[in-house]
């Protein structure tokens, strides 16, 4: 019988100051984020590897990196699609443009997620039960991003503040996943919001292992803030591709008890 993975090792505890400007923080952060009713912004992203090209100065660069748009609508819509993609070719030394497969695209409309499986040329809605809606985006494929609340955050990860003392205009973070489920998708965060309302700025995403991560920049001269959005556009069920075939996971029906072995369903990733 496989070993069930050990839940990460906590590190070392915060001082009283230390947790006292944490408390500070994620409440402020909070707060803001329940002000906010709808948010959309472009974005950048990097990813690296341990195979990532280097430049003539021995830095690392990015294998691929891409751009694409996120919505939000409180408190449960959302909506991410890379629309760009490149790739680093290393005769070239250059990126160049992705072909073939499209980026990653998912939509929840509160009460369902749709998500493109270009892989697998599917697009699957999974139906959500009524105790995990308004919890799909916190949730979601992009932690830290949609609707962040200060207790969730404490119990489900370890977080510091890490700002440097020279940086001025931004808060760091940093949280590490107390729990096996979280750390089997990340093992570590790296936030950066910006100071003067604490809206996000980027995002490092370190995968299991420590060596691949994804890195998102949210381009602030795109940022829409409670200005309007086309809910019924943005948000709506999206139409299943030529070619592609749609498949209905519904998680709010009663479900059967799992096959010995087998673990429960649990929610998209």
């Amino acid at each position: 019988m496989a070993a069930v993975p050990a839940a990460p090792q906590p590190p070392a505890p915060l001082s009283p100051q230390e947790q006292a400007a944490l408390d500070r923080l994620l409440a402020a952060w909070e707060a803001r984020n329940a002000a906010v009713s709808t948010w959309s912004c472009t974005f950048h992203k990097w990813e690296y590897n341990a195979w990532s090209p280097a430049d003539a100065a021995g830095d690392r660069l990015a294998f691929a990196e891409s751009t694409g748009e996120l919505k939000y609508a409180a408190p449960d819509k959302g909506l991410f699609r890379v629309r760009e993609s490149k790739q680093w070719n290393p005769e070239a030394r250059r990126y160049e443009v992705r072909g073939g497969e499209a980026g990653e695209h998912w939509v929840c409309n509160g009460e369902s997620i749709y998500e493109f499986r270009h892989g697998e040329r599917q697009l699957r809605e999974t139906k959500l039960p009524p105790e995990m809606r308004g919890k799909a985006i916190s949730d979601g494929p992009l932690p830290f991003v949609f609707g962040a609340k200060a207790d969730t955050l404490k119990k489900r990860y370890f977080m510091r503040i890490i700002t440097p003392p020279e940086v001025r205009d931004q808060v760091w973070l940093e949280a590490l996943p107390r729990f096996q489920a979280d750390a089997a998708n990340f093992s570590k965060v790296e936030l950066i919001l910006q100071a003067r309302d604490l809206m996000p700025f980027a995002i490092q995403i370190y995968k299991p292992g420590g060596q691949d991560r994804d890195v998102y920049q949210f381009d602030p001269r795109t940022s829409l803030i409670d200005k309007s959005l086309d809910m019924l556009r943005d948000f709506a069920k999206p139409i299943t591709p030529f070619g592609y075939k749609y498949v209905l996971e519904d998680l709010s029906a009663p479900a059967s008890p799992p096959a010995a072995g087998q673990p429960p369903a649990a929610a998209p990733r």
